[in-house]
């Protein structure tokens, strides 16, 4: 099997699987499963491919009458001959009942020259868990949620050895960023309340996250990467920086935001600094890079620090 995905044929094989004329049919289901298929439904039951031709054959009319919006669809290789697809079927409800959405996981294996589902599961999650990082906008940034278009986007800038550094990597220790790779990061954006791309004048160009979010002391601790080298020290990460800063202290009322950053990295060191970062700590010979010891500095903020700042003002 190639490396490269036709992200648009398993989307295709799985929103046939939702098709009226399909789901109706037990042959027409029959011959997209594969005969070991397996279903871990909803509510705990397991079924097998005569169990799932059956119950889908048996559906009554209502319950095929509109196709879910398909969202966030990835797809990744898993084995020579094998596919994972991940994403959410969302269904659109009438008479102003909330939408429901369902967490989906498929499992397709190439056999005799055609693909066929061997695996899958479906959990109804309700709404309020599915939550999503807002879009924040600023003036040149603007930070929002990922999608399955950035895969090629994080793909495309790769792991640039320099850049690679600042997190705490040997240089030698980088490997050049794999679909895999690139498909993990952006599903971990995407499951993630409190994570966003930055997007750099209407181009990808990094992530910014909150983590360790503790809403009962009102804390939590900043990461940030930028991945294109031809925008570094431009301002941009400071910008998304603020406007983190702004959501999390105006809109999710935290009180404290801290941050650990290696000595070496002068150039994120002067972009927290000028958001209002001070320096509180320093972990001596906390991280190995380049075979030699490196200390790591602790830095952090509180709300009111950064609110009195002439372009921090509560929304």
């Amino acid at each position: 099997m190639a490396d490269e995905i036709d992200i648009e044929l398993f989307r295709q094989l799985e929103q046939e699987l939702h098709r009226p004329d399909i789901r109706s049919s037990r042959e027409a289901v029959s011959a997209r499963l594969a005969d070991d298929f397996l279903e871990f439904g909803s509510s705990g039951r397991v079924y097998d491919k005569h169990l799932t031709t059956n119950s889908l054959a048996q559906e009554g009319p209502s319950d095929r009458v509109t196709l879910p919006e398909v969202r966030d669809f990835t797809a990744r290789i898993i084995a020579e001959d094998a596919v994972l697809v991940l994403y959410r079927s969302v269904w659109q409800a009438d008479g102003g009942l909330p939408e429901r959405t369902t967490l989906r996981s498929s499992v397709w294996k190439l056999i005799d020259g055609r693909w066929r589902m061997a695996f899958h599961q479906g959990t109804i999650v309700p709404t309020a868990v599915l939550r999503s990082a807002p879009a924040i906008p600023g003036h040149n940034v603007l930070l929002r949620t990922a999608t399955s278009n950035d895969i090629e986007a994080r793909l495309a800038l790769g792991n640039d050895p320099e850049i690679i550094q600042m997190f705490g990597m040997s240089k030698t220790a980088v490997k050049p960023m794999s679909r895999d790779k690139a498909t993990g990061w952006v599903q971990g954006i995407i499951s993630n309340p409190y994570a966003w791309v930055i997007e750099v004048n209407g181009k990808f160009a990094g992530e910014i996250r909150l983590d360790k979010v503790d809403r009962t002391d009102r804390r939590a601790s900043m990461a940030i990467g930028i991945y294109d080298a031809n925008i570094l020290g431009k301002g941009y990460g400071s910008e998304a920086i603020r406007l983190l800063l702004q959501y999390a202290f105006a809109d999710l009322d935290l009180h404290r935001i801290s941050v650990r950053v290696l000595a070496y990295n002068k150039r994120a060191i002067r972009a927290y600094e000028k958001c209002g970062f001070i320096i509180e700590g320093r972990e001596r010979e906390a991280a190995f890079v380049d075979e030699s010891w490196h200390d790591d500095l602790i830095m952090g903020i509180v709300d009111r620090e950064f609110l009195k700042q002439p372009s921090s003002t509560p929304r």
